[in-house]
């Protein structure tokens, strides 16, 4: 039996887009040919291959395992044809799509990468910030092919390997010194929170006023300013900022880890980049 290819790039639309509407434009057909096409490779197989109800679509655990073959199948495409005809010299082409949280992926993840895209200028690489509970949402429906965490994610056939620790402190501006006002992404933000936690009980300290700026840019620059103090990690801060410290208080180590889905064949871009992270992320973060 053989998958009709305007099928299978029908599905693939519908599973990174989540949206029928969405992925029926990305193909340039109208939503009913799309839902047609749907309807026949899900005959055709003999499988479900979307959970739908009225809040949202999710792919089933057959619809995750024809997504990952598809990845696999643009990969050997894009490898192909950069050692055909694309990519002279022996560099490496193809795409490459990271996913992460604001605190590591702009001063982490794309500093270890930078010297990878700067060899090869025939990547095309794809970096999105998201909110940490939508990243497994991101590996899942293929909008990412690496997917940075702050915990190991719980999936059959993912693989996960651990980069480094940030090392959250305790700082407030040494010009404006701040007490009992902390600065916080959102409502919904426990950073400061877990913080404190892990705290000998004799330093605990009961968080009463809590502000939010939205990101951590907002933390750092909230604090520099006098509104607050921030709880925030090391490897962001640099001496020309006017912050310190807060003494007499512990460091919280939270873990950095990388998830990508178990196949049986890797790119040479995919493989390289694995290896690359794990080589260059360990100047940028605690061990």
């Amino acid at each position: 039996m053989e998958i009709p290819s305007h099928e299978l790039l029908a599905f693939r639309m519908v599973a990174t887009e989540l949206n029928f509407s969405a992925a029926a434009n990305r193909v340039h057909i109208t939503q009913s040919a799309l839902s047609q096409r749907i309807q026949n490779l899900e005959q055709r197989l003999g499988l479900t291959l979307f959970i739908r109800d009225r809040k949202e679509i999710r792919l089933t655990e057959a619809g995750i395992r024809i997504l990952r073959y598809c990845q696999a199948k643009d990969h050997l495409e894009a490898e192909l044809l950069n050692d055909l005809i694309e990519v002279p010299d022996g560099k490496l082409g193809g795409h490459l799509r990271v996913a992460g949280y604001s605190t590591v992926l702009h001063s982490v993840i794309i500093p270890a990468l930078a010297p990878l895209l700067r060899d090869n200028p025939a990547i095309h690489f794809e970096f999105g910030i998201y909110e940490m509970d939508e990243l497994p949402e991101v590996l899942i429906s293929g909008r990412a092919d690496f997917v940075i965490m702050d915990k190991q994610f719980q999936k059959s056939n993912l693989n996960t390997i651990e980069l480094g620790q940030e090392e959250y402190i305790l700082i407030q501006s040494s010009k404006y010194p701040a007490s009992n006002v902390y600065l916080d992404h959102n409502l919904n933000d426990k950073t400061t929170s877990l913080f404190f936690k892990m705290q000998e009980q004799e330093t605990q300290i009961q968080i009463i006023n809590r502000s939010y700026v939205n990101d951590i840019d907002g933390i750092l620059n909230g604090v520099m300013l006098g509104l607050g103090q921030g709880v925030v990690p090391r490897h962001l801060l640099d001496n020309n900022m006017p912050v310190q410290m807060v003494k007499g208080i512990k460091p919280m180590l939270v873990p950095v880890v990388l998830h990508y889905f178990h196949q049986p064949y890797y790119s040479i871009l995919q493989s390289t980049a694995i290896e690359t992270l794990k080589d260059n992320c360990q100047q940028y973060l605690a061990r």
